[in-house]
């Protein structure tokens, strides 16, 4: 493959990049603002529901817009391939690389709280305090920051992001810092979102004799979306085969795909894309966002009418 062809082929995956990425900021944008816009139609029994959504497609907006800029940055670097990488290679482009990494985490501990809401639900169901209380959330989104702000940190600190492809990254063919990545990032938000589905699968086998028939109702809602949300975990553990798959064929075979890259950060974002799209159908709350609220309208001043004439 001729340089001339390369630079192409690496424009092309650039601008699907840019675009894969344009599509999820507009998608989630337009249902950040529209929770935004019609906070005055929720249910005050839902405001939990809908802060839990507000955290992830705010997560989910943010993490594709560092992935964006790193995108045209490679772009840029493909078209003007003749410039020195040099000014490019700065600490402020490794800060870039933890930010990244920490709004990666912070999306999936945003689908863990969806499943710790749940649990709750389910198993304290007689605490409203831990499935009701507003401020307890906003406390657990604040601390939800913290985690997700130190635990790539020593990423940082040890020097292992790396500038490669007019971006800095974890290094794809680096088997310690990709497990090292692993470890931090992905393992504990999944592990604990399969442990709470987990438990609460063996909670409900060994206590369902004594539900009542309204426990068995809301209980079967309840486990119904955290096997979704377990679903959206799955997802995005198989959109993350390519970045896992890349280090094995490098150490194996020794070869290193020009497109390798590309292939790793589309499919975190891909994966992240349609958690936000199964959060999307499979979540009754939201409905109300596309509601006609002029019927509502409509419908309260029938009844006012009704009740000055019975006056």
């Amino acid at each position: 493959m001729t340089n001339a062809s390369l630079t192409n082929d690496n424009i092309i995956l650039d601008s699907i990049g840019i675009a894969v990425c344009v599509v999820t900021i507009c998608k989630t944008f337009i249902f950040i603002f529209m929770i935004l816009i019609r906070h005055q139609m929720k249910k005050s029994n839902e405001k939990i529901l809908f802060i839990l959504s507000f955290n992830m497609y705010m997560s989910i907006c943010i993490f594709t817009l560092f992935v964006l800029d790193m995108f045209i940055s490679m772009l840029k670097g493909h078209i003007y391939s003749n410039l020195l990488q040099i000014y490019n290679d700065t600490q402020w482009c490794r800060i870039k690389a933890y930010l990244t990494n920490v709004a990666m985490l912070y999306t999936l501990y945003s689908n863990t709280f969806h499943a710790l809401h749940r649990f709750f639900r389910i198993i304290y169901y007689t605490n409203r305090f831990l499935h009701q209380n507003v401020y307890l959330y906003i406390i657990g989104i604040c601390i939800q920051l913290v985690l997700s702000l130190l635990q790539p940190l020593p990423l940082l600190l040890a020097h292992i992001y790396q500038y490669e492809d007019y971006h800095c990254q974890i290094p794809l063919t680096q088997w310690f810092a990709v497990i090292i990545g692993s470890i931090v990032i992905w393992m504990p938000p999944l592990s604990i979102t399969i442990g709470i589905y987990m438990y609460t699968l063996n909670y409900i086998r060994n206590n369902s004799p004594i539900f009542t028939h309204r426990q068995q109702t809301r209980i079967r809602r309840d486990i119904t979306v955290i096997r979704r949300v377990v679903w959206s975990v799955l997802f995005i553990v198989l959109c993350a085969i390519p970045a896992f798959s890349i280090p094995i064929i490098y150490s194996l075979f020794n070869f290193f795909g020009w497109w390798a890259n590309h292939l790793a950060w589309l499919g975190f974002v891909l994966s992240f894309l349609g958690m936000s799209i199964v959060h999307t159908y499979f979540s009754p709350h939201l409905r109300i966002l596309w509601a006609r609220p002029a019927n509502r309208i409509h419908t309260t001043t029938v009844i006012t009418v009704a009740n000055l004439q019975i006056i």
